[in-house]
C-alpha cells in the first residue's frame, strides 16, 4: 500500500509539473497552425525563402516586395521567421510602442563565440547589461549634454576646411579624418594628425573584418549551430579562420586605446575623456574597479569609437553621410547654389557659419534631409528580436523572429520619391523627418545620434560656405566620371568619383584664422567640454 501511495503521489506531482509545458506546447500548435502570418513570397521546403534574398541592394528588393506584399513582409531563411516593416506607422507601432518585446537582438553563433560573448551579453542581447551600456552612453551624449562638444567639432572643423583648401582631391580622407579625430577625442581624449593613426587603423581594420566575417557561410552557423565545431584545418573552414581573425582585430580596437587611457590615468598625463570619466566615477572606497564595471566602460568606449557592425557607431555614419552630400550636389548644382545664397544672405562672406546660424538656414537643413531621405547610411538599420509571440492588425508574429526596419523604402513613401526635391519639406510640414528616422527605432535607437546629426550640419554648412565644388571634366569639357552610385552593405557609401573643389575666395585662410583664433579665446577643450557632462 505504501508503494502504491508513494507512486500515485510521484506520478501527481509528475503531471502537475507536466501539466503546464503540455498547454504551452498545445497553445503554440494551435495558434500556428491558425496564424495567419503578414504576406511574403512563397517559401521553398526547407530552405525557406533563401533563394529569393539577392546578395546585393537588399533594401531595393524589400521596397519592391512592399508593392507586391504590402508594408509588412513574411519570410523565413531556413527556419528563422524574419518579418521586414516598410511602412513608418508600423515600425514605430512595433519597435517604439512595443519596444520591450522588441528590443533584443538575433543570435549571431559564430561571432558572439568567437568574440567571448555570452548568451547574455551586453553586445547583442537585451537585458540589464545593455541597459547600463546604453546608460552610459546617454548621459554624455543626450541632446543637452553635446553641447559640450562643440569647441571640438568647430576645431576639427577648421582642420578639415584647411585639409580641403590644400588638398581637395583627399576629400573623402579629410572627412575620414574629421570623425576619427572627434570621437576619438571625446572616448578617449586621443588627438590624431591623419587618418594613418594607430587608432584609426585599429578601428577600420576591426569594422571591414567583421563585415566579412559575415559572409554567406558565416551566416549558415546562426542557422546550423553544430558548424561552429568545424575545426580550422577541415574544409569548409575558411569562415572560421576568417572569424578568429576578426576576433582579434576586435579585441585589439576595444583594449589598445582603453588600456592606454588606464595607463596615462595612472602617470597622471590622462586627458579628461567618456572612459576616464566612467572610469574615475565607478572606483569604491579603495580606488578599485570591479571586472564587471571594467568590461562595460570597456565595451561602451568600443560601441562609440568604431562598433560598425557589431554595435551603433558614430563613424562609418558621419562619413557616408557627408560623402552623400558632396554627390547630392555634384548632382544637383541648382540646390548648391541655392544653399550657397542663403548662407551668404544670413552669415555672409565675412565669417564662417557655425551652429547658432542653424535656425536661420531652413533651405540648408531641407537639403541635408532630401540627401538622407534619398540615401540613408545604413538603409536596413540593426536587425531587432522578437522576444514573445505578438499580434499586429490580423497578423501573428512568433517569438524569435527577426525584425528589419527598411529605412529605405520607409523614406521613399512620399510623391516624386525619385526625384532629389529639398522643397518638399517647406511644401507639406507632415512629411516625417528623415533625420528622426535614420538612426532608428525604440530602445535601439543609435545613442550618438544628435552628435552625429550636429556633425553633418556644421560639416555641410562650412563646406558650403567655402567652397564652390563642381564635376571634374576632362579635357574636352566630359565628366570624368562615367556614373555616380553607391556601394551595398551594411553602409551605404557613394562608389569612388572625382570632383573640383575650390575656395570660394582667396580669404578663406583669413576667415580659417579669424574663427580659430575665436575659438582659442574661449579657453582650452578640457575646460569646457566634456568635463561639464555628469557621468
Amino acid at each position: 500500500m505504501g508503494f502504491l501511495l508513494s507512486w500515485l503521489l510521484t506520478t501527481d506531482v509528475a503531471m502537475s509539473a507536466a501539466l503546464p509545458l503540455f498547454l504551452f506546447i498545445t497553445y503554440r500548435t494551435l495558434v500556428s497552425s491558425r496564424a495567419k502570418f503578414p504576406p511574403g513570397p512563397r517559401p521553398f521546403p526547407i530552405i525557406g525563402n533563401v533563394l529569393q534574398i539577392p546578395t546585393e541592394s537588399l533594401e531595393e528588393t524589400f521596397t519592391e516586395w512592399k508593392a507586391q506584399y504590402g508594408d509588412i513582409v513574411y519570410i523565413k531563411i531556413f527556419k528563422q521567421p524574419m518579418v521586414i516593416i516598410n511602412d513608418l506607422q508600423a515600425a514605430r507601432d512595433l519597435l517604439d510602442k512595443r519596444s520591450s518585446i522588441y528590443s533584443d537582438r538575433p543570435r549571431f553563433v559564430l561571432l558572439s563565440e568567437l568574440m567571448g560573448w555570452s548568451s547574455a551579453s551586453t553586445h547583442m542581447r537585451y537585458g540589464p547589461r545593455f541597459r547600463k551600456h546604453r546608460r552610459f552612453i546617454n548621459q554624455a551624449f543626450n541632446q543637452r549634454a553635446i553641447s559640450a562638444f562643440r569647441p571640438l567639432q568647430e576645431k576639427e572643423i577648421l582642420v578639415l576646411l584647411e585639409g580641403m583648401q590644400n588638398n581637395p582631391n583627399a576629400f573623402v580622407d579629410h572627412i575620414r579624418r574629421f570623425a576619427a579625430a572627434t570621437i576619438l577625442k571625446i572616448t578617449y581624449g586621443h588627438d590624431i594628425v591623419s587618418v594613418d593613426d594607430l587608432f584609426v587603423q585599429l578601428a577600420e581594420r576591426a569594422g571591414t573584418l567583421t563585415v566579412e566575417a559575415g559572409s554567406p557561410a558565416a551566416n549558415m552557423v546562426d542557422f546550423f549551430p553544430i558548424m561552429r565545431h568545424i575545426p580550422t584545418w577541415a574544409p569548409f573552414s575558411t569562415f572560421k579562420i576568417k572569424a578568429l581573425e576578426t576576433r582579434k582585430a576586435v579585441e585589439a580596437m576595444m583594449h589598445i586605446p582603453f588600456e592606454q587611457v588606464v595607463a596615462e590615468m595612472k602617470s597622471g598625463t590622462a586627458v579628461p575623456s567618456y572612459t576616464s570619466m566612467l572610469l574615475d566615477s565607478h572606483r569604491d572606497s579603495s580606488g578599485s574597479i570591479s571586472p564587471e564595471d571594467e568590461e562595460d566602460i570597456r565595451g561602451s568606449a568600443g560601441t562609440l569609437f568604431a562598433g560598425k557592425q557589431i554595435k551603433c557607431s558614430l563613424l562609418p555614419p558621419t562619413i557616408s553621410a557627408m560623402h552623400t552630400f558632396l554627390q547630392s550636389m555634384l548632382l544637383y548644382p541648382h540646390e548648391f547654389k541655392k544653399v550657397q545664397d542663403e548662407i551668404d544672405i544670413v552669415v555672409g562672406r565675412n565669417r564662417l557659419p557655425n551652429i547658432d546660424d542653424r535656425p536661420s538656414l531652413p533651405y540648408l537643413e531641407c537639403v541635408l534631409k532630401e540627401v538622407v531621405r534619398m540615401n540613408p547610411m545604413v538603409p536596413l538599420g540593426m536587425p531587432h528580436r522578437l522576444m514573445e509571440d505578438d499580434f499586429y492588425r490580423d497578423f501573428y508574429i512568433p517569438e524569435g523572429t527577426n525584425v528589419l526596419a527598411n529605412i529605405y523604402a520607409i523614406l521613399r513613401d512620399c510623391p516624386n520619391s525619385d526625384s532629389f526635391c529639398p522643397e518638399r519639406y517647406l511644401q507639406d510640414d507632415g512629411l516625417p523627418d528623415p533625420l528622426g528616422v535614420i538612426f532608428g527605432f525604440g530602445r535601439r535607437i543609435c545613442p550618438g545620434r544628435h552628435l552625429a546629426e550636429t556633425s553633418y550640419w556644421a560639416i555641410a554648412a562650412n563646406i558650403v560656405a567655402a567652397f564652390d565644388i563642381s564635376k571634374a571634366l576632362d579635357e574636352r569639357g566630359n565628366d570624368m566620371n562615367s556614373s555616380y552610385g553607391f556601394t551595398t552593405g551594411f553602409v551605404r557609401h557613394p562608389k569612388p568619383f572625382k570632383c573640383t573643389i575650390k575656395p570660394r575666395s582667396s580669404n578663406l585662410t583669413n576667415l580659417i584664422s579669424q574663427a580659430r583664433a575665436e575659438l582659442a579665446s574661449q579657453g582650452p577643450y578640457t575646460d569646457i567640454g566634456i568635463l561639464n557632462v555628469d557621468c
